[in-house]
């Protein structure tokens, strides 16, 4: 096991947890318990099949390919989070607070779910010990302290941001074949 792919899987999973409590807590109080829950767990659902597409067609794609596509959508994912935290804005939908709770389970799905691609690929059981003990901790703060309610959301969306960067910078800098300091591969090692 990677140690370094665990602690990035850690940080990444306990980051975005506490954000998506948060974004489900706020949510929770404006269309109820139930179908908040129902949507998170139809996102989870989402999630893992989305992961089980990408873990399963990796040996359909060229590596430095599947490195670069990865690289990309960990960009992307990671511009709207910086965007978001600038703009200052809590996501609103007045009357639609359902749907758009929705939508942001949705995309939280696919920013989770190949982020969590891009560090199996690399080293699975760091990957997935690393989430699963995120999420273990996550749930056990989020029982035992309201600290998670207290923290914005904004704060937690550029933490995010950062740490999407971070994982997907390395992976475009290994797709595209550019010669990289040994302290990159500590960040996030190469996918081959």
């Amino acid at each position: 096991m990677e140690l370094v792919v665990l602690v990035a899987s850690f940080k990444y999973f306990f980051v975005e947890g506490g954000e998506q409590f948060i974004v489900g807590l706020q949510t929770s109080k404006k269309i109820g318990k139930r179908p908040t829950v129902r949507i998170t767990l139809i996102g989870i659902l989402f999630a893992a099949i989305l992961y089980l597409l990408f873990y399963y067609s990796r040996h359909l794609i060229p590596t430095n390919i599947l490195e670069i596509l990865l690289g990309l959508g960990l960009l992307y994912f990671s511009f709207h989070m910086f965007k978001e935290s600038l703009e200052g804005e809590e996501r609103k939908d007045s009357d639609r607070f359902k749907y758009g709770y929705t939508y942001i389970v949705i995309l939280e799905s696919v920013e989770n779910s190949s982020a969590l691609a891009a560090l199996t690929f690399v080293d699975i059981s760091g990957a997935l010990v690393g989430a699963f003990v995120a999420v273990a901790f996550f749930l056990l703060l989020a029982i035992k302290s309201k600290v998670f309610g207290k923290i914005p959301v904004m704060k937690l969306r550029s933490i995010s941001g950062i740490l999407l960067a971070i994982t997907g910078i390395p992976l475009i800098i290994y797709g595209i074949g550019l010669p990289a300091p040994e302290w990159v591969h500590w960040i996030i090692p190469p996918l081959g």
